[in-house]
C-alpha cells in the first residue's frame, strides 16, 4: 500500500493545526489527535476500498503476434465490486525482444462492468515467449491510499513472421492486381508447359507452337495452347548460418527471409503448385516435402516461426545431396543465403551444380547496403580510403559471381531488402508463365 496526493495535502493541513496549538499552548495534543485522525481514515479507505480478488483479469484468444509489426495486447477488467475503481495496469513484457509504447495502462471501471484495455507492443524476434504477471494499482474509496498488487495472469504468445504480409498478397491475387515489380498474372494462357487446347492461329502466335497435323485435318493453321504446370514442386531452402544473422536497416536478414519464405509459399500454392522447405546450417536442420492445404500450410508456419541464425559456415554440400536423395522429381529451387567473403562465394559454384543440373534454380542474395556506402562516400583520411578500397573489392568479387552464377544458368538475383518479397514472387511468376525459359 501507499498514499496518494489527497493523504499528502491532508497531512499537510496538520501545520495549521500545529499553529493553533501554538497559540492555546496545547501544541502537542493537538497536533498528536489530527495526525491519529489522518491515520485511521487511511486504514479505514483501505478496508473499505476493493481489493485485488474483486478484480478479474481475462486476455483474448488471439495469441499470435507478428514480428515487426505494432501489435495491440487486450486485456478485459470485470469489476465485481459495486464501487467505481480507478486503476492502473502495468503487464510484465519479457526483456529485449518487444518495445513498448504505452506502459502503464489507465482507466476507470464502474461497478459490474467489464472494461477493455489494452496497449501496443512491436515484436523484434520471432518465438514463443512467457507474459507471467500483471501489476495493478488503483486507488480506495477515499482517494487516501493506493493498492498495489502482483497478479499471476500467466499467458504465451507465439510471435510468428509477418501474417499481415500474407493477407496483402492473398488479396492482390485474388483481385488479378498486378505486383510492383511483376508485369504477369500466375494465370496466363499461351505461355507455360502445360497442354491446355488447340486453336486457331493468330497473327503473333508463335511458329514452334503451330499443331501441323491438327492444322492439316482443318485446311487451317492451328496452334497449342499452354498454360503453366500444376502440381511442380517448388523448393525454398534457407540458409540459416553466418551470412544470415546480420542485420539491414534495422531488421535482421533472417527474418526478412523467412517472411518471404512464407509469403512465396502461400503463393506457389495457390498457383496450384506445391511448396516445400529445406533449413541448413553445418547440417540439415529441417525438411519440409512439398505438399499444400491448410495442414501444410500450418506446418510450414510452425517450421519457421522459431528458427534462428547461427554464427557457423553452412555446409551445402550436406544440404544438396539430402535433398537429391529425398527429391526425385524435377523441381524450382529458390535458394535463399548469402557469402561475406569470396571464398564462401567460390565454395558455393562449386557444389551448386549437384542441384542446379536437373532443376531450376534461384539464387537470392540482399544487397549489402552498408558496403555500397563506404564505397560510394569519399574518402577523407587512410582509415576511410582503405576501407573503400576494401568495400570495392568486395562489391566487385561479388558482382563477378553473381554474372558467373547467370552465365551457367542458375537465375541469381540481388535485390535490396524492403523487395525481397516482391522479387521472389515475381520471378516465380515470370517461371511459371515461361518468360524465363
Amino acid at each position: 500500500m501507499s498514499i496518494t496526493k489527497r493523504f499528502i495535502y491532508l497531512l499537510s493541513a496538520g501545520i495549521g493545526i500545529l499553529m493553533l496549538g501554538i497559540i492555546f499552548q496545547k501544541t502537542f495534543i493537538l497536533f498528536l489527535l489530527y495526525n491519529l485522525l489522518c491515520g485511521g481514515l487511511l486504514v479505514i479507505d483501505y478496508y473499505i476500498s476493493p481489493d485485488e480478488k474483486q478484480l478479474v483479469i481475462e486476455s483474448s484468444k488471439e495469441e499470435t503476434l507478428s514480428i515487426y509489426e505494432k501489435e495491440p495486447i487486450n486485456l478485459y477488467v470485470y469489476n465485481k465490486s459495486p464501487y467505481k475503481i480507478n486503476l492502473e495496469i502495468k503487464d510484465e513484457v519479457p526483456n529485449f525482444h518487444f518495445r513498448v509504447e504505452n506502459k502503464v495502462i489507465k482507466g476507470s471501471v464502474m461497478p459490474h462492468e467489464k472494461k477493455h484495455l489494452s496497449y501496443v507492443l512491436t515484436p523484434t524476434k520471432r518465438g514463443a515467449y512467457i507474459f507471467h504477471n500483471i501489476y495493478l494499482r488503483f486507488e480506495g474509496r477515499l482517494g487516501l491510499c493506493i493498492k498495489s498488487s502482483k497478479v499471476n495472469f500467466e499467458r504465451e504468445y507465439k510471435v510468428y513472421p509477418n501474417l499481415k504480409n500474407l493477407r496483402k498478397y492473398r488479396l492482390s491475387i485474388c483481385n488479378n492486381r498486378l505486383f510492383k515489380m511483376g508485369q504477369r498474372n500466375i494465370k496466363s494462357l499461351g505461355r507455360g508447359t502445360s497442354f491446355e487446347s488447340l486453336r486457331e492461329y493468330v497473327s503473333g502466335d508463335e511458329y514452334k507452337k503451330i499443331n501441323w497435323k491438327a492444322s492439316a485435318r482443318g485446311n487451317k493453321l492451328i496452334v497449342n495452347q499452354y498454360e503453366p504446370e500444376k502440381n511442380q514442386h517448388v523448393y525454398i531452402f534457407i540458409d540459416t548460418g553466418r551470412p544470415m544473422s546480420y542485420t539491414v536497416r534495422g531488421n535482421r536478414k533472417l527474418d526478412l527471409v523467412v517472411n518471404t519464405a512464407l509469403v512465396l509459399s502461400d503463393i506457389i500454392n495457390q498457383g496450384g503448385d506445391q511448396s516445400g522447405l529445406l533449413l541448413f546450417n553445418k547440417e540439415v536442420n529441417k525438411m519440409l516435402m512439398p505438399g499444400r492445404g491448410i495442414a501444410h500450410r500450418g506446418a510450414m508456419l510452425e517450421t519457421l516461426y522459431h528458427i534462428d541464425h547461427t554464427n557457423e559456415t553452412s555446409n551445402f554440400i550436406e544440404a544438396f545431396h539430402q535433398f537429391k536423395m529425398k527429391e526425385r522429381n524435377r523441381s524450382i529451387i529458390f535458394l535463399f543465403t548469402d557469402f561475406t567473403t569470396h571464398e564462401e562465394a567460390e565454395d558455393l559454384l562449386k557444389v551448386l551444380p549437384i542441384i542446379s543440373k536437373n532443376n531450376i534454380v534461384i539464387v537470392m542474395l540482399i544487397r549489402n547496403e552498408g558496403l555500397e556506402t563506404i564505397a560510394n562516400q569519399e574518402a577523407k583520411d587512410e582509415e576511410e580510403l582503405f576501407n573503400k578500397g576494401v568495400a570495392l573489392e568486395f562489391l566487385a568479387d561479388r558482382k563477378k559471381v553473381v554474372s558467373i552464377l547467370n552465365r551457367r544458368g542458375v537465375f541469381c538475383i540481388e535485390t535490396v531488402a524492403e523487395s525481397l518479397e516482391y522479387t521472389a514472387v515475381n520471378k516465380y511468376i515470370q517461371l511459371k508463365n515461361n518468360t524465363f525459359l
